[in-house]
Order: structure tokens, then sequence, then C-alpha cells
């Protein structure tokens, strides 16, 4: 394990960064689940002082709360945040799926391609990690190819808020299936070149989402 004195400057301090975003992202720690600075430093092979610097980095981007006398924990997103992430994803979603259909590039269409035969395998299989894994590829490929730098960015914004709720809706034993049915449709309309047919597949894929995650939600929260 590294020395106690290190100093958070460095890529040492990213690559915790990154470790822990990661790790909260995978399902590893249960939505208000305490994290324990020791636990964190023997899992992520780092000091102290990195620990404590990731943790407010992931705190800034809203997965997790520090909670007086308890400390940090994993982010529990209220039904209503839920909401109103759902409702600003599908505008954001819906419109660089627009654009990738009128603007995207052959290579772009390559890469969608190859990530989408890729999740449509994962789905298949019942892979839920890399299902969701790919999921955030296919999205990032479309943002990259949709002409608006300021679209993807805002989507990026809320990108681990995204994660955390499409772990949620994917634990639905249902959803599963419909998630590959409704990409599809996504990926042949941006296939087909058809911006109005991939904005609307786009909107019905999150509103489906939505359902499905807030009633999770509603479940868990009484």
């Amino acid at each position: 394990m590294p020395a106690e004195q290190d100093t958070p400057s460095t890529p040492l301090r990213r690559q915790a960064e990154n470790a822990l975003r990661k790790t909260i992202l995978s399902g590893r720690f249960q939505p208000g689940e305490r994290l324990k600075e020791r636990e964190l430093m023997e899992l992520l092979d780092v000091s102290r002082t990195l620990v404590r610097e990731a943790l407010r980095q992931v705190e800034a981007e809203g997965l997790i709360e520090i909670i007086p006398n308890r400390g940090p924990v994993v982010a529990v997103l209220s039904y209503e945040e839920a909401e109103e992430i759902y409702e600003v994803r599908g505008i954001l979603e819906a419109q660089i799926c627009t654009g990738f259909a009128l603007r995207a590039r052959s290579e772009h269409m390559q890469t969608l391609t190859t990530t989408f035969d890729a999740l449509a395998a994962a789905a298949r299989r019942g892979d839920v990690e890399q299902t969701v894994a790919l999921s955030d590829t296919f999205y990032d490929t479309i943002a990259a190819g949709c002409g608006n730098r300021l679209l993807g960015n805002m989507l990026r914004q809320l990108h681990n808020r995204i994660v955390l709720l499409r772990r949620t809706s994917l634990s639905a034993p249902s959803r599963l299936p419909e998630t590959l049915y409704e990409l599809t449709q996504i990926f042949e309309a941006l296939k087909a070149r058809d911006e109005a047919a991939a904005g609307k597949a786009a909107l019905h894929h999150v509103r489906q989402a939505a359902r499905t995650a807030l009633q999770v939600l509603r479940i868990r929260q009484h």
C-alpha cells in the first residue's frame, strides 16, 4: 500500500477517483451504505489522503453524501430526483439521437454498429453488468456523432446518476429484454438516418426505463 504521506497531487489522485467512482457505479455498495476509509484504502490500494480526496470528488458529483455522525454513504436518489433526471435525460437523448441521424459520419456509424452488436449479445446472455457498460458506450458514440458538443457535455454531467438509475431499472426481471427491444428500435432508426423515428424511439426508451425505475424506488422507499 502506498505510504501514508502521499500527496494527492498527481495522476494517483485521478486513478483513486476513477477507481472509487467505478466501484460505486458497479453496484458493489448499496444506496445508503456507509463507506469506511480503511476498507476503501484496502480495496483501492491507496493512502488515506488519496481516499479522502477521492471521496470529496465523488461527493461533488452526487455519488455520495456526507452524513453527520456517520460519514460518507452512497447517495440515495429520491423518487422526485429520479423523476427530474429522467425528464431531462429524455429530452437530451432524443436530441442527440436526432442529431446523430442527421450528422454522424461513417466511422461513428461503424462504432455504433459494433457496440450495439456486443450490447445485444450481452443482453441476450442476461449479463446486466456488461449491458450497463455497453449502454454507456452506445450513448457516448451517439453523443460523439450528434454534431453538438454542448448536448454531449450536458448528458455527461448527468452520467453518474443515469448509471445508478439504469442499474435500478434493470434490477426488474423483465426490464433487460425490454431494454434490448427499445435500443434495437433506436439503432435501426439511426442506421436508417430517420431522425424523427430516432428521437421518438429514444424518448420512448427513457420513459419506459423511468416507469420501471420509479416503481422500484417507490417500493424501496415505502
